[in-house]
């Protein structure tokens, strides 16, 4: 009997012949039942439903790994960081087979993450990447209430390298652009103007090109921002012919992938005797110098697509820490201040 049948919910609908139907739902918020009441077909699909919707059971680091592959919060990363992530799953269940997770959460877990962190020690970027990816997991587990705590806190990263001084001197970008190849000249220009990512370049459409700005969506944020497209870089633009769909392409005509963007680049700065930067430097570079030109951090994000702690993180740990033009200005603004003061 329904009567049995705990967490029914029932609905009275009145349609508009005036009739009144009721309708039958798994629970509050459930799927509607599509059996008729007081049946067996009612109480298996019942059954049904609380089977489909109920959790998984989560008991190993494998299976959490599962669940947090197939969560929507995975789906959300860009497609970098979802290769990062599986890349370093493959150490993780390598390491820690059917780990069951209770063992996660007693003492001594932290100095075995520890010990297999420093594993990766010749490679610090991988090692940091691996105890990152490890953490992430930790950290959907916590927000499912699958565990309590992340014991991957706490521990130190390996690599301590800093872009802080990476940025394209006026030399450097001078050099580049002298001898440059076509195709990456162009990259290079549509960087240094915009101020955005070689992903987000690398799949910029003619399209996305009005004549007077550039429509980017981020990939990485899902950001939209609208830029005004500089002269000398509009200059550049209006006299490319468009026989491809994308704006950047190789030698050959055809869009660049990531990695053959990534080797042919490598090439030209070494073919150029340039070092010490990357192609991500430019948009370090980007923001440097249009805080150098008196924009403020929130004029700079609105068009980086950073936040604006991101923006005053950029430019306080990573670029301005060393940048000497920008500690002269601060003495040359209090010397003027100094001369108008005795006149």
């Amino acid at each position: 009997m329904l009567v049995k049948l705990k967490g029914i919910h029932k609905v009275k609908r009145r349609l508009a012949s005036g009739e009144i139907r009721i309708h039958y739902y798994a629970w509050r918020g459930g799927p509607r039942m599509q059996s008729p009441p007081n049946t067996e077909a009612f109480a298996a699909e019942l059954l049904k439903h609380k089977a489909d919707s109920a959790p998984v059971e989560v008991k190993t680091i494998d299976l959490l790994i599962d669940a947090f592959e197939a969560s929507p919060a995975f789906a959300a990363l860009a497609e970098k960081t979802k290769e990062g992530h599986r890349f370093a799953f493959k150490e993780i269940r390598k390491e820690w087979p059917r780990l069951p997770l209770k063992l996660t959460q007693q003492r001594g877990m932290k100095a075995m993450i520890r010990k297999w962190h420093q594993t990766f020690s010749a490679n610090p970027r991988k090692a940091d990447q691996m105890l990152f990816s490890l953490s992430r997991v930790f950290t959907f587990g916590i927000d499912e209430e699958i565990i309590e705590k992340n014991p991957c806190s706490g521990i130190t990263r390996l690599y301590t390298g800093s872009r802080r001084e990476a940025i394209w001197t006026p030399a450097l970008i001078s050099q580049f652009r002298a001898g440059a190849k076509a195709p990456l000249r162009l990259a290079f220009e549509l960087a240094i103007h915009t101020g955005q990512r070689q992903g987000d370049l690398l799949s910029l459409t003619w399209k996305q090109y009005d004549g007077t700005h550039i429509q980017f969506e981020q990939g990485k944020t899902k950001k939209r921002v609208r830029i005004k497209v500089h002269s000398t870089l509009k200059a550049m633009l209006d006299a490319l012919p468009r026989p491809a769909i994308r704006i950047l392409t190789n030698s050959r005509g055809r869009p660049w992938t990531n990695d053959g963007f990534k080797t042919s680049w490598g090439k030209e700065c070494t073919r150029l005797k340039i070092e010490g930067v990357t192609f991500h430097d430019l948009r370090g570079t980007f923001i440097t110098e249009r805080r150098r030109e008196g924009s403020t951090a929130e004029q700079i994000a609105s068009i980086s697509g950073h936040s604006l702690t991101e923006v005053g993180r950029v430019l306080e740990k990573h670029y301005l820490a060393h940048d000497q033009q920008t500690g002269d200005a601060v003495i040359l603004r209090m010397e003027r201040t100094t001369r108008k003061q005795k006149k």
